[in-house]
This record gives C-alpha cells, sequence and structure tokens, in this order.
C-alpha cells in the first residue's frame, strides 16, 4: 500500500512538472504578437484576483456581529500595496491585519 502511494505521488509530481514546462518550452521557441504578449501579462493579476475573490466570498471569517475580517485585512492590504507597491509588504501588512482583527474582534 505505502508503495501504490509513492508512485502515486511521483506520478502526479511529473504530471504537474510537464504540464508547466512543456508549453513554456513550445512557446519560447516562437515570437509572439505584442497584442498577444499584452494579453498574457493579465493572467497572473487576473488569477490572482480570482483567488482572493474566492476566499473573500466563500469562507470569510466573520465575528459574531457579522463583520467580516477578512475583507477588512483584504482592504488593509490593498491600501498597503497602493502606497508601498511591494508585494511583500502587502501581504505582511494582510496577514498582520487578519490576525491583529481576529484577536481583537473575534
Amino acid at each position: 500500500m505505502e508503495r501504490n502511494i509513492l508512485l502515486a505521488i511521483l506520478a502526479c509530481a511529473v504530471v504537474t512538472a510537464l504540464m508547466r514546462t512543456v508549453p513554456i518550452l513550445l512557446l519560447s521557441r516562437f515570437r509572439l504578437a505584442p497584442i498577444l504578449q499584452q494579453w498574457l501579462s493579465f493572467i497572473p493579476s487576473a488569477i490572482m484576483a480570482a483567488i482572493i475573490t474566492a476566499e473573500l466570498l466563500g469562507k470569510p471569517a466573520l465575528t459574531s456581529s457579522g463583520i467580516s475580517i477578512s475583507l477588512l485585512a483584504a482592504a488593509v492590504a490593498a491600501v498597503a500595496g497602493i502606497f508601498t507597491r511591494s508585494l511583500f509588504a502587502t501581504v505582511i501588512a494582510g496577514m498582520v491585519a487578519f490576525s491583529g482583527l481576529s484577536y481583537l474582534l473575534a
């Protein structure tokens, strides 16, 4: 049983690595049109926005009075991101805000 689990994990790792590297290797051989390059540049931001939105709407941390701690922390992180333009500072601000608000409001 343990051998089957290890083989399954190894197979998943190989498939994941191939799914990530093959498109990059294939696309690196072609010169993409500038408009396509511009369109592709928005994909990481769109994915991050979708992940954050799903997390805020799907299972928000609420206080007993119904205030969304997740939404307040996201607002703090957004303000930090606007002012600092740093992903690291934005993540830290969001984590500190969520922890602090959870402690104070819950």
